[in-house]
């Protein structure tokens, strides 16, 4: 008997989104901190995205990395979000943190 397999291409949105707001700190950094015109922090932005995705794609040390480290920052904000939610105890802003870690 055949085996029906359906092959989907993956679909890397949450990678995406992360590049994009890696680079959208390093535009925002380069304009604030280094007062670079905001067409050439354009431009840096634009080689950031390359550069960004040909590491990720072709360094296993830099995945690795840039995943746990854009881990810790859904858990920061995941546990920001429960600390809005509710004031009086930190468990819900912890359970909820380690959940989106």
């Amino acid at each position: 008997m055949a085996a029906k397999y359906i092959v989907r291409k993956r679909q890397n949105k949450i990678l995406y989104l992360e590049i994009f707001i890696a680079v959208g700190i390093v535009c925002l950094l380069s304009i604030n901190y280094y007062r670079v015109h905001p067409a050439i922090a354009l431009i840096i932005g634009i080689v950031a995205v390359l550069l960004l995705i040909s590491l990720f794609f072709a360094n296993k040390i830099f995945r690795y990395t840039f995943s746990i480290l854009f881990s810790f920052v859904w858990g920061t904000a995941a546990f920001l979000a429960g600390q809005y939610l509710e004031k009086s105890s930190d468990t819900t802003a912890w359970g909820i943190s380690c959940f989106s870690f």
